[in-house]
């Protein structure tokens, strides 16, 4: 007779063998099931993001520009995403958004699919998609009603493109993927050095360089920049882990801070908030410009260059800039998502997996029934834990990056 150890074994390959013979099959179904449930609806309610990208457009329509006439929080290459949904029509307009970003999704997620199955020939390659779609549906309030699945679905295109040697049209994808939304510039330093091992810095400089210039041609007429300034007067969001801990200390009586709204968006105030955001402020520099110096010295000593080891890569400054930031938004989740689904090929798949998990948890405290005007203890306790999973999966990369633990495997 079998021990239990023995049968579950015999059960683990089993299921590992249907796995690798049906995996295309699981793929497409775990896609197709995913999807179901973003399916774009005519009855949906339209969102104050959308509300201020259709706002955007209409302005230009009545001749008022962007940065000049009045203050966009966004960089320019989002105008056109905001503007392509109005060629059907200011009353088609929600449903026009939510279609392309349906597509958007679709496209992203064939990425992963196809990544993953170039990268692994076994059932690791279905992670990648796996995770992907795991988590998405627990964000369709919001997934779909933000423009921030264009911009990732611009980092995988240029990771890709990379990989496969076409260095320009990369750096034009990451530069384009800037203009869009700023985040992507922390990726630059490494991919340089990358680029520099490989002989092929200028090709890739020249694609950034030329992706950019439309920008730099723009600032002769409008303030673009200016979108930086109302980025960083912002106090502490509520979602962030300084104004999570406020509010928890709030809600436990040990801390005297307010739940306000502030212009789109909902901050912790009051004098121990307004005491905290300067070092909060200091801490996010330091840990983006650190974590970005440890990216660097990754690249310098990385022997195998592939989509997923960029991904994974990349996640080290960008996890710090979300985890570390004053101001976070539940759609920088959407970030990072995506490189944690395309790290999950290589490596531990711990920090992917707990991306992951810090994306489920968003629906517990936002959006809640609470939100306008303080969450719960419950739902605070979740936000601190989702936060504190990104400090987490920041700090083992970190450790990786610092005790050489990347894989290193030959170029060829």
């Amino acid at each position: 007779m079998q021990s239990p150890l023995h049968r579950f074994s015999a059960i683990k390959i089993s299921v590992t063998k249907h796995a690798n013979t049906y995996r295309s099959f699981i793929a497409y179904g775990t896609i197709i099931v995913s999807s179901l449930f973003l399916i774009p609806k005519s009855d949906v309610a339209m969102q104050g993001d959308v509300s201020v990208y259709l706002g955007v457009v209409n302005d230009l329509f009545n001749g008022a520009l962007p940065y000049r006439d009045h203050v966009l929080e966004y960089p320019p290459y989002a105008i056109p995403i905001f503007l392509l949904p109005r060629i059907f029509g200011e009353g088609n307009y929600l449903i026009a958004f939510l279609s392309l970003a349906f597509i958007a999704d679709w496209l992203v997620k064939l990425s992963l699919l196809l990544s993953g199955f170039r990268e692994s020939k076994t059932v690791r390659g279905l992670s990648p998609i796996m995770l992907y779609c795991a988590a998405v549906p627990f964000i369709q309030f919001f997934y779909l009603q933000r423009y921030d699945i264009w911009p990732a679905l611009l980092c995988l295109i240029a990771i890709w493109l990379f990989c496969s040697g076409r260095y320009m049209i990369s750096g034009l994808a990451f530069s384009f993927g800037i203009g869009v939304k700023l985040y992507p510039i922390l990726f630059v330093p490494p991919l340089l050095v990358l680029a520099l091992r490989q002989g092929k810095v200028k090709k890739f400089t020249v694609g950034l360089v030329l992706g950019l210039l439309p920008v730099v041609v723009l600032s002769f007429w409008l303030p673009w920049w200016e979108f930086a300034a109302f980025q960083t007067n912002r106090g502490l969001q509520v979602e962030s882990l300084y104004a999570s801990l406020l509010w928890l200390g709030k809600l436990i009586g040990v801390a005297s801070v307010d739940w306000s709204y502030v212009n789109k968006w909902y901050e912790v105030k009051g004098p121990l908030a307004t005491a905290v955001l300067p070092w909060a402020r200091c801490l996010f520099l330091i840990g983006v410009g650190g974590s970005t110096v440890a990216a660097v010295r990754v690249a310098y000593r990385l022997q195998k260059i592939s989509p997923p080891q960029i991904a994974r890569l990349l996640l080290i400054p960008l996890l710090a800039f979300v985890a570390l930031n004053p101001v976070l938004s539940p759609q920088y989740m959407i970030w990072l998502l995506t490189l944690a689904a395309l790290a999950s090929l290589e490596g531990s798949l711990w920090v992917s997996c707990s991306i992951c998990l810090a994306t489920v948890l968003t629906p517990i405290f936002y959006p809640s029934s609470n939100y306008g005007v303080g969450i719960t203890l419950m739902e605070t306790l979740v936000l601190v834990i989702r936060n504190l999973i990104l400090i987490a999966a920041w700090g083992s990369l970190i450790h990786d990056s610092i005790g050489n633990k990347f894989k290193k495997v030959k170029i060829g």
